[in-house]
């Protein structure tokens, strides 16, 4: 029986990937939509309803709630065409009930060759965009959690800076010990400010970049710890509609197997979780994602510390 709804979930998922989507990516912020996590980026970029571990922050910071020991995670894109991504936070449980998390993450272009009017090269540029997670959650019930994230937002480009403020708001919900339910609204009033005078002077003034605000919607299910199903729905106020989902089985109770479908991007990968010494207990994962056409292939890795 429990064979047949895993069946139906994952048919759904694929049906629901069928459907006709927007772009989100021409909009400011498109670094904090590209996913994160190796374990997650592997099962389809999903994790609105499975975020109960260090990189919690970007998917659900309800999940917090849910810690039973402190994490420390480190994420790292090999990406094409010379740009970068990584990722290093810090979570921990506050007993009884809550959790907090602090993160950094960076995204950049770097070797950007200018050019003068007539096609002459001129200098080389770089580009880059940083967030600072400050995360809190709190459980009112033990299957009911609320976490919300305030996001620290910059963006360097040339001479000018832009910079602001974001929010998330997420709600994890177990109503079943194998069954999880989250809901994200994310990049609430986040936008990037510039002040343009420096660079052409009375021409110039403040100009605004708003991110788009998306909503995701995210079922979990997970059978002991040999196997587990995530799926996310997400919509943009730009009309943009996107499906994540994937799942993960455990080998010889040391190696997940992993497989998903990022909207109508296969993606795969697997992870490794072994003692590393006294007390601290270590993972590490891998993901391949299939990039757009002159993009390449994207690969990532992960490696996250229990202690």
């Amino acid at each position: 029986m429990n064979l047949l709804r895993i069946i139906f979930l994952i048919l759904i998922g694929v049906c629901i990937t069928s459907a006709e989507t927007g772009d989100n990516a021409g909009y400011a912020g498109s670094f904090l939509r590209m996913g994160l996590g190796a374990r997650s980026l592997a099962m389809g970029n999903s994790g609105v309803a499975d975020s109960e571990n260090g990189f919690a922050a970007y998917y659900n910071p309800a999940g917090l709630s849910f810690l039973k020991n402190r994490h420390l995670s480190t994420t790292y894109y090999f990406l094409s065409l010379d740009r970068q991504l990584h990722y290093v936070g810090l979570a921990f449980p506050l007993k009884p009930t809550a959790g907090i998390s602090v993160a950094w993450m960076h995204a950049g272009v770097t070797d950007i060759q200018g050019r003068t009017s007539t096609g002459i090269p001129d200098e080389v540029y770089d580009t880059g965009e940083n967030v600072v997670y400050l995360s809190f959650s709190n459980a009112f019930h033990r299957r009911i959690s609320v976490g919300l994230n305030f996001k620290i937002l910059s963006h360097s480009m040339l001479d000018l800076t832009g910079s602001g403020l974001g929010f998330d708001i997420g709600v994890l919900i177990k109503p079943f010990d194998r069954i999880a339910i989250g809901i994200l609204l994310k990049d609430i009033g986040a936008s990037y400010t510039w002040n343009t005078q420096d660079l052409f002077g009375d021409q110039g003034g403040n100009y605004t970049d708003t991110f788009p605000q998306i909503l995701k919607i995210g079922l979990a299910y997970r059978h002991n710890s040999i196997f587990a199903f995530i799926g996310d729905v997400e919509l943009s106020d730009k009309q943009d509609y996107r499906v994540h989902f994937g799942g993960e089985y455990l080998v010889s109770d040391i190696l997940f197997l992993r497989m998903g479908m990022d909207n109508v991007n296969p993606t795969f990968g697997a992870g490794l979780a072994y003692g590393f010494i006294k007390n601290i207990q270590t993972q590490i994962d891998y993901s391949a994602m299939i990039g757009l056409v002159g993009e390449g292939s994207t690969h990532v890795f992960s490696w996250e510390f229990k202690f």
